[in-house]
């Protein structure tokens, strides 16, 4: 698997595509508005069975039963779950889908939006990786070398808070 995803890189990149997440190449400057949401923590609706939404720090997902859905919209009742997300999943979220993109995890994102323990613990347990050239580090940007995106979610999972 990790020399095919090497190749794929490799012949994606001569034909003029950018690797901007781990799964996702495109032409130049067309990136998906609708997987771009995800990465840079947009807010988006989801509309219909199963579709999920997100608003600051609250996720809600409807129901995937049809017959369900639709029996609930009949009687006006919104067939929604939801979850609010604590702060450490927030950080280990951002941790996890800025690293899988082009752009990065910005250290000042990550100073500014969450406490200085989180911040010194990512900068603790990046260093690694750094220094056995899975990421690179640029202005205060962290990102995947084509060496870190074949180990992408064991250093997200590694850099996770898990208190």
């Amino acid at each position: 698997s990790a020399a095919q995803f090497e190749i794929l890189m490799l012949e994606m990149a001569k034909q003029g595509y950018e690797q901007y997440e781990i799964s996702n190449f495109c032409k130049p400057n067309s990136y998906s508005l609708h997987n771009s949401s995800y990465w840079k923590k947009d807010h988006y609706l989801g509309l219909g069975p199963s579709a999920h939404s997100f608003i600051g720090t609250k996720r809600l997902w409807n129901i995937s039963n049809n017959m369900k859905y639709i029996k609930s919209l009949s009687k006006n009742i919104l067939p929604i779950q939801e979850e609010v997300l604590n702060i450490q999943d927030q950080y280990n979220e951002y941790v996890m889908t800025s690293l899988r993109t082009t752009w990065g995890c910005s250290f000042s994102y990550l100073t500014e939006q969450f406490s200085d323990e989180l911040a010194s613990y990512f900068k603790e347990g990046i260093s690694k990786y750094i220094s056995s050239k899975h990421v690179k580090e640029m202005n205060g940007i962290y990102t995947l070398t084509t060496k870190g995106k074949l180990l992408a979610d064991g250093i997200a999972s590694d850099l996770f808070s898990v208190n």
